[in-house]
């Protein structure tokens, strides 16, 4: 059963602001839902939130990184080990 979709500017734009993304089974990010909904205009509107974001996540982190540099580094970390030899 598909969820419905909001059709709201507004809870469009916050719902793909966040930087939470769901994975599917191969461990790939998949993209917002509410990404596919938003016009040419909202998607614009929506990269410019997301550059603010970014700054302010920066700028409250002790180690000044954005929560999908913390991301990113956390799927790093969860990696095996590498061994030599391959």
């Amino acid at each position: 059963m598909m969820r419905p979709r909001p059709q709201d500017p507004e809870i469009l734009l916050e719902a793909a602001t966040g930087a939470f993304r769901e994975f599917d089974t191969y461990g790939r990010v998949r993209p917002s839902p509410a990404w596919a909904d938003l016009t040419p205009a909202q998607r614009e509107e929506l990269f410019q939130m997301q550059l603010t974001s970014r700054v302010l996540e920066k700028a409250i982190d002790r180690r000044r990184l954005s929560s999908t540099a913390h991301s990113v580094l956390g799927h790093i970390d969860a990696l095996p080990p590498l061994t030599a030899g391959g």
